[in-house]
């Protein structure tokens, strides 16, 4: 029942039929869970409000990531490259602010608490998607942007069901669910690029249903190569999936020309998302995800997210060129939440050392991630892994010369046994290498998962003004939504409500990065 007590439109009530049709002609196993059919009415577009809206997510990027990244722009692609979202900061035209991105039941969000509460309108559990504790499904904004005429566009670095992009487009009771979250983005979103292939694939499902074959019956147009989305190809509907879970790290496709051939960055993908969005009569709604910033920042790895990050960063290029020639289009650019809060340390006697550490970050050519099969390769028949391959590995990986003490350290990590740091979220493989490498590159961390922190917040376009100053995570949705033209408010629960429901969230819990 819409909220105000209005009726639907007949517009309104064609478009949810055709859609239940549609679903109601998946196999059983394929039909997504239904997204809740309560929807806004429609009213006049708010004066000087935008046709196009595109939301950017830096994932788990705390603030002395960019301002880092400022500096390795200009350390290894010249003297003179700023960020564009640097220059966006330094223009008083543009609008800044911050998120207060807690969530409902703890003041350290993950992604899929973060990005429901701007989908949402509402403050959920950390696990859920778009669900609150006593089990109502939230209805998110790629289902209201489409009732309202717009088309709509997801693209991540991540699987394209992970926490993030899901938090705009479907209901899940467990974020780790994304089998069950594949087949709610059919005629939902228009086009998904990112990767999560073995969601899609009948060989990798749990339920062996071939979610390609449904989403092509549908119109959907089926990419898994990085050619495919070559410019003016574009398609109205597109499912482009370009690896089998998350894509790659930027450092690994940078040191790998076979990998790099087939993996699209995300400004690629961006770009190509823009030409299939660009004539939509009514405008777009696209989220726009750099997600390994967050898995770099909980494998305190400094070479990936430092790459990862100036990947993000020329997305926000490309966007910028769209709006340059699309005016009436609005973006926020900010993260979710930080991660481990990186942040460069001063180094040496009054710090003079600093710069000189900060430039071997350069030196890394592998992600963490990469090197760690390859030490279990080295321990293969062996007691456990050997200190000499350690320091082959890491010296290959990252540039940097470790001990033979250090790389007992970190061999004790890879073997899951603590290395005895006092610092019990760094007792472990990541946290070892994370801390050794550091006292190379300079670079600290806190842990190794998500911070409380205020995230950053950039706003340019028609509508920008709304975002200056500090904002509840979930002001965002009040603002989207009105912008689209509606008037409509999701149910909300406070933590109080949600303890009487005796609800502890997910059915189970994540283990995957948050």
């Amino acid at each position: 029942m819409p909220h105000d007590g209005t009726s639907f439109s007949r517009r309104e009530m064609l478009k949810f039929s055709a859609a239940a049709v549609a679903a109601a002609s998946l196999p059983k196993a394929v039909r997504a869970q239904q997204i809740p059919t309560t929807m806004p009415t429609a009213a006049t577009r708010s004066s000087g409000g935008p046709k196009n809206i595109i939301f950017m997510v830096s994932d788990g990027m705390s603030i002395g990531v960019p301002t880092m990244t400022e500096h390795f722009s200009r350390l290894v692609r010249g003297p003179k490259t700023f960020t564009h979202w640097h220059g966006l900061l330094t223009r008083p035209d543009v609008a800044h602010g911050l998120f207060d991105m807690a969530s409902l039941n703890s003041l350290t969000t993950d992604s899929a608490a973060a990005s429901s509460s701007w989908g949402s309108g509402s403050r959920i559990y950390n696990g859920m998607i778009n669900t609150l504790p006593d089990g109502t499904k939230l209805t998110p904004l790629c289902p209201l942007a489409r009732s309202v005429g717009k088309r709509t566009a997801l693209v991540t670095t991540a699987r394209i069901t992970h926490a993030t992009p899901a938090g705009f487009a479907a209901n899940q009771a467990a974020r780790d669910d994304e089998d069950e979250i594949a087949p709610q983005y059919l005629d939902v979103v228009d086009v998904l690029l990112g990767g999560g292939h073995k969601h899609f694939s009948s060989d990798t499902r749990k339920d062996k249903a071939d979610l390609f074959a449904a989403y092509r019956d549908k119109g959907y147009t089926i990419f898994k190569q990085r050619s495919d989305i070559a410019p003016g190809q574009k398609q109205a509907k597109v499912l482009g999936v370009f690896a089998d879970g998350h894509m790659p790290y930027t450092l690994d496709t940078n040191s790998d020309p076979e990998l790099a051939a087939r993996t699209p960055t995300l400004a690629e993908m961006a770009s190509y998302a823009l030409d299939c969005m660009a004539d939509a009569p009514d405008g777009f709604l696209m989220q726009i995800e750099g997600a390994r910033i967050d898995h770099a920042a909980h494998a305190n790895d400094a070479g990936a997210i430092l790459w990862d990050q100036l990947a993000f960063d020329d997305a926000i290029g490309v966007v910028l060129q769209f709006v340059r020639e699309h005016p009436d289009t609005l973006v926020i650019i900010t993260s979710d939440h930080g991660n481990s809060n990186p942040g460069l340390r001063g180094i040496g006697q009054s710090y003079r050392d600093t710069n000189a550490a900060f430039e071997k970050v350069a030196l890394a050519r592998q992600s963490y991630e990469v090197m760690l099969p390859q030490f279990y390769r080295a321990a293969e028949g062996r007691a456990g892994v050997p200190t000499d391959a350690v320091i082959e590995i890491v010296r290959k990986g990252t540039g940097v010369e470790l001990t033979s003490e250090q790389a007992q350290a970190v061999a004790l990590g890879v073997e899951g046994k603590g290395h005895g740091g006092l610092n019990q979220q760094t007792d472990n493989y990541y946290g070892a290498l994370g801390e050794l490498v550091g006292n190379t590159n300079g670079i600290g961390w806190t842990g190794t998962t998500h911070t409380c922190d205020w995230t950053l917040l950039s706003a340019l376009g028609p509508g920008q003004d709304a975002f200056v100053g500090l904002h509840r995570n979930v002001e965002a949705f009040s603002i989207l939504t009105r912008y689209m033209g509606m008037d409509f408010a999701n149910p909300s629960m406070t933590l109080e409500d949600a303890r009487q429901h005796a609800m502890a969230g997910p059915t189970r819990r994540t283990v995957d990065w948050a």
